[in-house]
């Protein structure tokens, strides 16, 4: 990737999603190509998922117009069919067995890291190759976010920062055992959208009220950061179950629940050996560093390769499974910076997007 990969925006949602299709044109016209293809070899019916996604376009114009303003901006600086930029922007596609992508995430803090500075990394996975790139975001009352998303897609971002000191990320949770009620994409988010608590909070605090009141489809697990408070959140369709650092300074989370109310929910060993194997990998790699976490061997532990071709955390295209990690992102919390590679962390070194720090 180039110094392109990073776009800083500015304005209005529409004239934001403007700048953004103007400089991603062809990126953008890439993931759309990709998304397509991957409907057609999974025999979709386009036809069914178009009515799906039109339900949650009007649930987003009549809650959140500023979106549908912004994906507007994206069609017209890009050129491209602005159904095709919904399309994009609607992922029902990662409910689908065929799609669902696999993250990992890391915190460490304060005691567990060597400087005591705060550090949130996330491997993000997909089984569809997205072109990602880094959107960093100036509005006109001050604030300030940097996001990592998919060339064109300006919902759920893999992880982001604002200049508040607030930190996100999240893995997906895909399990036979839940129920996903398709009627309820006229009333609710697909997942919960870090995109909005970035731009509303700026506490681990306020996340947590958002989250509590934020109508989704499904459930995932985020990690909030601040300065001095850190949080994971195991979501549901109907309920949230958390812990804050216990002064171990370090959480982690691949893609199933750890909290006891949840495990009941999580898929079988068997059935996804993947997230369990992550997960179990992660932990080992953070016991061997007693409390002297680095930068860098956040970057390490989500390059290894153990377990591999399927299980292993930084994860390459291969014949036996088509999931590959597209970026690996790190926020330092208190530099007020976002590192990502846009890649597969073994084999590139992290762009930097340095945060205006508030005041």
């Amino acid at each position: 990737m180039n110094r392109g990969a990073i776009v800083k925006v500015y304005g209005s949602p529409y004239e934001q999603g403007f700048q953004q299709g103007k400089a991603l044109t062809e990126t953008i016209a890439k993931n759309v190509k990709l998304i397509k293809e991957h409907f057609e070899q999974a025999n979709c019916d386009y036809e069914k998922y178009n009515l799906f996604v039109q339900k949650n376009v009007t649930f987003l114009q009549k809650n959140y117009p500023e979106q549908i303003e912004e994906m507007g901006g994206i069609a017209d600086g890009s050129g491209l069919d602005y159904k095709d930029i919904l399309f994009i922007n609607i992922p029902a596609y990662f409910m689908m067995q065929y799609f669902p992508p696999e993250c990992s995430m890391i915190l460490a803090r304060k005691n567990a890291t060597a400087d005591g500075g705060t550090y949130l990394i996330k491997n993000r996975d997909m089984r569809i190759g997205l072109e990602q790139v880094v959107i960093e975001r100036h509005y006109s009352d001050g604030l300030v976010i940097s996001e990592v998303s998919g060339a064109g897609t300006i919902t759920y971002p893999a992880i982001g920062i604002n200049n508040y000191g607030l930190a996100l990320t999240t893995t997906g949770f895909w399990s036979k055992k839940t129920h996903v009620e398709l009627n309820d994409v006229s009333s609710r988010h697909i997942f919960v959208n870090i995109h909005f608590p970035l731009t509303e909070c700026k506490s681990v605090a306020e996340v947590v009220k958002h989250v509590e009141y934020t109508p989704r489809m499904n459930g995932l697990n985020i990690i909030a950061a601040d300065k001095n408070d850190a949080v994971v959140i195991e979501t549901t369709r109907d309920s949230m179950a958390l812990a804050h650092d216990d002064g171990t300074g370090v959480i982690y989370r691949t893609n199933h629940y750890v909290f006891e109310e949840n495990v009941n929910l999580n898929p079988d060993k068997q059935e996804y050996p993947s997230t369990f194997m992550r997960y179990e990998r992660i932990g080992e790699l953070l016991s061997e560093l007693k409390n002297k976490i680095r930068f860098q061997d956040l970057f390490r532990i989500l390059s290894d390769h153990k377990n591999e071709p399927l299980n292993s955390i930084c994860r390459h295209p291969n014949s036996l499974s088509s999931a590959h990690t597209v970026s690996t992102s790190l926020v330092s919390l208190e530099d007020g910076e976002l590192w990502t590679t846009l890649d597969n962390p073994c084999l590139q070194l992290p762009y930097s997007c340095v945060m205006t720090k508030s005041q």
